[in-house]
Parts: structure tokens; sequence; C-alpha cells
């Protein structure tokens, strides 16, 4: 199984962008109209497995906030590109919508300073991460206890509220 890193306004992920974040409430919007929108997004999850699975993808079903945060790890093997577009696809046939410039920027800005955190504090070998996301799969040293550590204590300093979820 591989793994992501994860937060509700932050991500830090194993794999690339896909395409969303969940529907940006206006401040203004009463407290019906922000219920009705977060049920619309509700089982985007199930959704987005399911569709990824007709496309011949092997995955689980992620929660709804990982699909509407935008962030998936393609399976062993997969053809990145073409996860990518079915992935894109997908979150749109759920009904999940993009992510803004500057919250993708944010993302960059964190899973750097989290990678570079984890180098700082014993892990130089550790990968060169693709823009906005944290990689660790494949990495031999991630299953250890230690770095499991170092990965919770960076996150918590520079992407607060970060968490890790399987997802294929």
């Amino acid at each position: 199984m591989k793994h992501t890193t994860r937060s509700r306004c932050t991500v830090l992920a194993a794999a690339a962008l896909l395409c969303a974040l969940p529907l940006a409430l206006s401040a203004c919007s009463s407290a019906s109209e922000a219920f009705s929108a977060k049920d619309a997004t509700a089982g985007v999850g199930a959704k987005w497995g399911a569709c990824m699975r007709d496309a011949g993808f092997e995955v689980e079903d992620p929660d709804d906030a990982m699909v509407e945060s935008g962030v998936m790890q393609s399976p062993p093997g997969a053809a990145q590109e073409e996860f990518e577009r079915a992935g894109a696809r997908c979150a749109k046939d759920a009904g999940v919508q993009g992510s803004s410039k500057a919250d993708q920027q944010q993302w960059e800005r964190e899973s750097a300073n989290v990678a570079s955190c984890i180098r700082e504090n014993g892990y130089e070998d550790l990968p060169a991460q693709q823009p906005g996301v944290l990689d660790v799969t494949g990495y031999p040293r991630a299953q250890e206890d230690a770095f499991q550590k170092v990965l919770q204590d960076c996150n918590a300093e520079f992407a607060p509220g970060t968490t890790t979820q399987n997802v294929g």
C-alpha cells in the first residue's frame, strides 16, 4: 500500500496534484447553503474510487477530503499521466471543482519546508520531491519508526493538521 499525507486545508501528498479542492463557500453563505454545498460533495471518495476502477486503476476509495484536496497517488506500475487524466475526469464527474493557484503555491512552500525539515533531521538521502507534494513511496527509510516521528514533527511545524492515508 502507498501512503500519502494530507490535510483538509493543506495537502502534502505522495504524488501529483490532480485537480481539485472542495467547493469554496463564500463568507456570506448562510448555514443552510453551506450544509447543502457540503452534502453535494458527500461520497466523492467512493464515486472517485469506482470511476478510477472503471478506468482500469486498482485503487481503494479515499476519503472525501482526499479527493476534494486534489492529491492522489498512482498505483504501482500505472502511467502517471493516464492516472492524472482519469483522476481529473473522475473528480469532475464526482462534482469536485479546481483548486486555486494560491492554494497550490502554499502547498508547494509547505511541502518544500517539510522535505527540508526531514533532511535536516537525519534523512539527507530523502529523494527530491515534486512541487506541492511529499512522496515517500519507495524510500526505504520511510518505514522506520524514527522517520515517521520526524515526518510527524515536521508536518506539525510546517503543515499543521496533516495526516496520512492509504489510497492505493
